[in-house]
């Protein structure tokens, strides 16, 4: 019974995140956060948006996992940065995604 009831906690607080993923243009990287040039979809306006890096966020170039260091992003390139809304620390990224790199 008491596992059913934690199942059901742990059940109920994915449901509640509130995940948003931004696709942009890199303007630069810093050693904890990125900084992404952003369009929103509706009104096609432009916005720029610091989004913060820490150690458990994911980093997949590809299909490889890799740390936020060794991803090697650089200014220009597309990006798409996953945050949870509902999270204490602002635009924390939980997962952010790159190209796979060129050979």
């Amino acid at each position: 019974m008491t596992a059913l009831l934690v199942l059901s906690v742990v059940v109920s607080a994915a449901l509640l995140a509130h995940e948003v993923t931004y696709m942009g243009s890199v303007l630069a990287v810093e050693a904890t956060k990125v900084q992404v040039k952003t369009v929103d979809d509706k009104t096609k306006k432009e916005d720029t948006v610091w989004f913060l890096v820490d150690k458990n966020t994911k980093v997949k170039r590809g299909d490889s996992l890799v740390k936020f260091v060794d991803a090697k992003i650089a200014k220009g390139e597309r990006i798409a940065v996953t945050i949870n809304h509902d999270a204490a620390t602002k635009n924390l990224a939980t997962e952010i995604r790159l190209a796979a790199a060129s050979k």
